[in-house]
């Protein structure tokens, strides 16, 4: 009779066992679901914001929405994260004509590719490949024209009265 009781008691606290961790590690997932689904929305709100600010006429609202997003971002992003994030921003505070295009679109690379780790996106990017751009939001024949020059690789604004011509 010894041997049963042990038996038994050996079993009820294998079953407690696997109870309580199947609990914790369940409830270890639904808050790491939680925090990654949290970290999304701030992250969706910074690339919105980042988007409103694309052109050469970028409202003060749009402005102030971009550095609300950008100084949220601090509070929960990975350390890559922000540190890529400060290097966008680093290039991105020069004056528009100024920006190189590869160095302004590797940081922004960078950037995203640093968030979808912090997201733990699956499968991996491939850092070797993977490219990312940003699109100003013009209708068509509204945007106002650039050029790159490719011995700086840099933007430059054609004046306005080449792009009034073109239209006539």
């Amino acid at each position: 009779m010894g041997a049963s009781v042990i038996i038994v008691a050996i079993s009820s606290m294998t079953a407690i066992i696997v109870a309580a961790l199947t609990y914790y590690t369940t409830k270890q997932r639904e808050r790491e679901a939680e925090w990654r689904k949290e970290k999304l929305a701030h992250y969706k709100d910074y690339f919105a914001a980042l988007a409103e600010t694309i052109g050469p006429h970028v409202s003060d609202d749009a402005r102030a929405r971009y550095c609300i997003a950008f100084n949220t971002v601090g509070l929960f992003a990975s350390q890559d994260v922000i540190k890529c994030l400060h290097a966008y921003q680093e290039i991105t505070r020069l004056p528009y004509a100024e920006v190189q295009v590869g160095e302004h679109d590797k940081r922004l690379t960078n950037l995203v590719l640093a968030v979808r780790g912090d997201l733990r996106l699956r499968p991996v990017d491939d850092i070797g490949t993977f490219s990312f751009h940003m699109i100003a939001p013009y209708r068509n024949g509204t945007a106002p024209e650039q050029i790159v020059e490719p011995e700086r690789g840099t933007r430059v604004q054609v004046k306005e009265s080449m792009q009034q011509e073109k239209r006539m």
